[in-house]
Order: C-alpha cells, then sequence, then structure tokens
C-alpha cells in the first residue's frame, strides 16, 4: 500500500509539473503570437544586420539601405595600411531578398508545434543568425584581386639568368620581396560579403624571401647553353624563317622549384614570335561585306577563303625541339611549318539577310597608341565585321573574338609585373568594344553587360571628333569576364560592319529601323580621386642609373551616364551606367644592372 501511495504522489507530481510546462510554453506561445504578430523574433540578424523586433517592411528597408551604404562605398580593403575598394556590381554581386527575408521570418515560425516553442524561447537570448542568400561572379572577383595584387606585389629578386648575345650569365645579387595571397584574400572578401560587413579588410602582404641554393647554378646554366647553341630554320613552302642564337636566348627565363634554379622557357614570348611569323604567311578570310550608298544597302560582297599559320602546332614543335636540347639529344634543327586553309564565317546570301538600312554608327580616336596596339584594334574589328545577329539573339563580344592569342593573330602588349614587363595578348581590345558599345547606344538595342575599366583610360573619354567627354562611356572586355554584350530586339537581322581609318576606329549596324529612339545623358563626372605616389620597380633589364616609366598616372573617381529607349509604342526603357575607376599611380622600372 505504501508502494501505491508513493507512486499515486509521483504520477500526480509528474502531471502537474506536465501541465505547468505546458502552461508556461502556451503562455511563452501566445506571448509571441501577439507582440511579435507581423514582427520578426528578438536577436535574429541577417549578417551583420540587426532585423530582430522589426515588422518585414521595416526589416526590409533596413537590410536594403545598409545594402545600399556598401553598394555606394563599395567593400574596404585595407592592404598594408592602405585603402583600396572594390565594388560589389563590378564582382556580379546579387542578393535574393525575398529568400533572405523568408528564412529570417521564419524564425520561430518553421517546422513542427515544439520546434517553434524552442526557438521562440531561445530568441531572448540566442541570437538567430541567417545567411544571406548572395550570388558572386567568381571571375569578376578573380579579376579585381589580381588587379589589386598587380599593385601591390613586389616579388622577390633571386639568382637568375642573364642572357646577352647568346652567352649565359648568372647574377648572385637578391632582394627579398612581398605579394597579395590571392587565394586568403578572396576567402576574406567572401567572408565579408556573407557577413553583409562595413567594415574594412584588413589585408597583409606575405613575404617572398629568395631561396634558390647555389649548388643547382651549374646545371641550369649548362642546360641553357645547350638550348642556344644552334639556331633553328622554319621552313613553308620555299620560304626559311631563321631563329637566331639571340633569339632563342630572349626565350630563356629564371623559373624556380623549391630551392633550385632552373631554366624555363617564355611561352608567350615565343608565342608572340610565332603570330609575328604568322603575319608573314597568312591571308586572312573575308567574311560577307555590305556596299552602301546613302545608308541603305545597295550590294554584298561574297566571302573569301584564307590562309592560316597553325601557331599552337608550330609553338609545340619549336618548344619539343627545345627541351630536346635542354636534356641533351639530338633533334632536327628544322621545323616544317603546318599551315591550313580557313574558310569564312558566313555563307549567305543578299535576298535571305534582309538587311536594308544603318540603324547605328559610331567612332572613337585612339590617337598615340603604339604599333601593337594599333595591329591589335584592327585584328578585333576583323573578327567582328561580317556578323549576323538573329532577332532575339544575345551577341557576346568576348564569344565573337574568338581566343584572344597568338593563334588569333594577337600581339603582345608590354605591362609591369612586379620588376619585369610581361606582353599579355591582345592590349588593345577594349578600344573595339568600348567604340561597339557606343553604337549599340546609337542603335537604341538594349545591353545586358558592361563593365567599366578598373581605372581611367585617356583613349575612351574622347568622342568620334575627337573632343573631350570624360569618363564613363567605356566597356572593357577580358576573357572569360568581363564581357560587354546586347540584345537584338529588332525583328530583322543585324549585320556588324567595323573598319579603322588613320588613327581611328568605326562600327556601323545595318539593320532595320523600326521608329525607335535613343538618347544618352552623360557621361558626367560625379567626383576625382588624385593617382596617389608613384610605384618604382627595380629590373635588371635596365642598367644601373636608367628609369623608365612603363605606366602614367591615372585619377580615381566615379561617373554615371543615363541611356534611354524609346518605342514606337511610347514604352521606354531605361539603364543606368555608374562607373568607378580605381586611383591609378605611376610606374616606373628603375635599372640595377652594373655597366
Amino acid at each position: 500500500m505504501y508502494v501505491i501511495e508513493i507512486l499515486k504522489r509521483y504520477v500526480k507530481k509528474t502531471i502537474v509539473t506536465g501541465i505547468t510546462f505546458l502552461a508556461v510554453f502556451g503562455i511563452i506561445f501566445f506571448v509571441y503570437q501577439v507582440f511579435y504578430a507581423g514582427k520578426i523574433l528578438p536577436g535574429v540578424r541577417v549578417g551583420a544586420v540587426d532585423v530582430g523586433s522589426l515588422r518585414q517592411e521595416e526589416a526590409r528597408e533596413k537590410l536594403e539601405n545598409h545594402l545600399k551604404n556598401i553598394q555606394e562605398n563599395g567593400l574596404v580593403l585595407l592592404i598594408e595600411g592602405e585603402r583600396e575598394f572594390i565594388q560589389l556590381e563590378n564582382i556580379g554581386f546579387a542578393l535574393s531578398h525575398e529568400e533572405t527575408f523568408n528564412s529570417a521570418w521564419s524564425v520561430g515560425r518553421r517546422g513542427s508545434w515544439v520546434n517553434q516553442i524552442k526557438e521562440r524561447v531561445q530568441a531572448p537570448f540566442v541570437a538567430a543568425s541567417i545567411d544571406p542568400q548572395i550570388e558572386v561572379n567568381e571571375n569578376s572577383l578573380e579579376n579585381e584581386i589580381a588587379t589589386l595584387a598587380e599593385l601591390k606585389d613586389r616579388p622577390r629578386k633571386d639568382i637568375r639568368f642573364y642572357i646577352e648575345n647568346a652567352e649565359v650569365d648568372i647574377l648572385y645579387d637578391t632582394k627579398p620581396g612581398k605579394f597579395l595571397d590571392k587565394a586568403e584574400t578572396r576567402d576574406l572578401v567572401i567572408a565579408s560579403i556573407k557577413n553583409l560587413n562595413l567594415s574594412p579588410i584588413n589585408i597583409f602582404l606575405k613575404d617572398d624571401l629568395p631561396q634558390v641554393n647555389v649548388s643547382s647554378v651549374p646545371r641550369a646554366q649548362k642546360e641553357a647553353e645547350q638550348i642556344i647553341s644552334t639556331p633553328l630554320n622554319l621552313v613553308y613552302k620555299r620560304q626559311n624563317f631563321f631563329v637566331s642564337k639571340n633569339q632563342i636566348g630572349s626565350w630563356i627565363v629564371s623559373a624556380y622549384e623549391r630551392d633550385r634554379l632552373v631554366l624555363g622557357l617564355d611561352q608567350k614570348a615565343i608565342s608572340s614570335y610565332v603570330t609575328e611569323l604568322a603575319q608573314k604567311i597568312n591571308t586572312a578570310p573575308q567574311d560577307i561585306r555590305v556596299q552602301v550608298r546613302d545608308n541603305k544597302v545597295v550590294d554584298f560582297i561574297p566571302p573569301k577563303s584564307g590562309r592560316v599559320l597553325e601557331e599552337d602546332k608550330t609553338i609545340e614543335l619549336i618548344i619539343g625541339i627545345l627541351e630536346g636540347r635542354r636534356q641533351g639529344k639530338e633533334f632536327d634543327q628544322e621545323i616544317s611549318l603546318p599551315v591550313i586553309i580557313k574558310k569564312p564565317f558566313i555563307d549567305e546570301t543578299a535576298s535571305s539577310l534582309g538587311i536594308t538600312e544603318l540603324i547605328g554608327k559610331a567612332t572613337t580616336p585612339f590617337v598615340g597608341s603604339p604599333e601593337n596596339r594599333v595591329h591589335n584594334i584592327k585584328n578585333g574589328v576583323k573578327f567582328l565585321t561580317g556578323i549576323l545577329i538573329q532577332p532575339g539573339e544575345e551577341f557576346s563580344t568576348i564569344k565573337s573574338l574568338e581566343r584572344i592569342d597568338n593563334t588569333t593573330g594577337y600581339l603582345p602588349e608590354l605591362v609591369i609585373k612586379g620588376d619585369r614587363t610581361i606582353p599579355e595578348f591582345g592590349g588593345g581590345l577594349c578600344q573595339v568594344s568600348t567604340t561597339l558599345f557606343r553604337t549599340v547606344l546609337a542603335a537604341g538595342l538594349p545591353i545586358t553587360a558592361r563593365r567599366n575599366h578598373s581605372y581611367r583610360v585617356p583613349y575612351y573619354e574622347y568622342d568620334g571628333e575627337g573632343d573631350f567627354i570624360g569618363p564613363g562611356l567605356d566597356a572593357t572586355i577580358y576573357n572569360p569576364d568581363p564581357d560587354f554584350r546586347f540584345v537584338n530586339d529588332t525583328e530583322a537581322a543585324i549585320l556588324i560592319q567595323g573598319y579603322v581609318k588613320g588613327d581611328k576606329i568605326t562600327f556601323e549596324l545595318y539593320g532595320t529601323k523600326d521608329g525607335r529612339v535613343a538618347e544618352v545623358d552623360g557621361p558626367h563626372t560625379l567626383s576625382t580621386l588624385p593617382p596617389g605616389p608613384p610605384i618604382y620597380a627595380e629590373t635588371d633589364t635596365l642598367h644601373k642609373g636608367v628609369t623608365k616609366r612603363i605606366e602614367s598616372a591615372h585619377p580615381g573617381g566615379e561617373a554615371v551616364a543615363t541611356y534611354k529607349i524609346t518605342y514606337p509604342d511610347s514604352s521606354v526603357k531605361e539603364q543606368v551606367f555608374k562607373s568607378y575607376y580605381r586611383k591609378w599611380p605611376a610606374r616606373y622600372l628603375v635599372g640595377t644592372l652594373e655597366h
């Protein structure tokens, strides 16, 4: 009996306790239902933004104002204490507002009733952090970080080759350097974006210390001498092209494997040589072209086939022979050049095109451009001329230019990289994309992708008459991103035609007018930043006491242009192009080579 009595009391106590807990949870649930009806629970944060206890509209406004602040000011990076910026629109940032708000709103309202009560009880004491649903273009972010690295890197000077007149010497003077860790910087930027953080991101450069062991030098020097030992003969039909020992020596670069000096081959320099060789062999295919009279298409010039050196294969053959020499093998010293016949891209008839008139035209000047830049501009125009854009089709400049390297006829332009100058293929193609951008504005076609340059470029601050208009109507491209793209939203096909005359480039778009009117307000310069102090980099390509300017100073700032298309039905489509330009200091190479 005594045991039964104890059990009854225990059961009674358990029931009372259970009822009490249920009552407490019920009261909590009721309180939240009353006081937080239409509100987000307390303690809820979207990244760094506290939206707790706010109504949805208030939370939305607070988050949008926070985002607007970041978008206007950009992400701030303090690199060794120096302020740099990354604009969100330059890295393709996008926030899924509804999905993010729904996640914040659902705290305490999702899952089973037990889970809802649990989250509501925890709300005043434990913050609920919601990760905003964001997207970032990884390629664009990598490009931004690469630009910052180009500004900040100071590569080490290690034991290295010095080759002149086919003689291989070794330079032993060394100097430590610094570099921006791109992977670490990317992770810090992504973390800051995910947290919607307004605080500056502190980044410190990493040490880049000399490390070559001198015991590795004799072997590397011997391999270099073997490669330079004899010239090469490149043959096409009855033509002979001799590659001198001096030329081969210029292709040798210092490379490093841990603490060893090893011989490397500068493939870009070899590619540059092969590209120049191709100019002597190639006859370009000619796509369809229009003949125009009084802005009306009156006839079409048929396409023609061409002859093209297979540059990739030629480079492989050259490197194969040089690598064989390096290993001490016997190789033929003559290369038969691979050449193919290339057909034109388009083979249409005049009647099938249905193109009748000029719908848009623009010209930009490139006065003072170096020879290789002019060549690349002409080459880019060649690739775009003759392209047909069907109704509803989106045009991509990057895809239409094909590969931007030696295989497609582009030449390198020298840029500074640490203490060396490195050739980059296709320098000057942004003159092509910028001119096409302004042609599309004149035609009144919707633009789907356009990005301004990282820094102001004087070439793009003048109109077709050579008058200064300021920054804000440029369009940069770089494979694979950024790209310049637009859509043919007319009912007829559009044909691109381009040409270079003197120091000006012109694009024309031919199609059928439908009565639309295009207007551009701007560009207007909103702010200007001084370029900052010059950057000096030491190089053994110049004698001591010689200083060479590689890059001019460019001020930073912000500009805006508004583009409006008015259609025949009176509907209006408006696009605002904001341009943010990073301050860009002058750059100099300072010679260290002893006389």
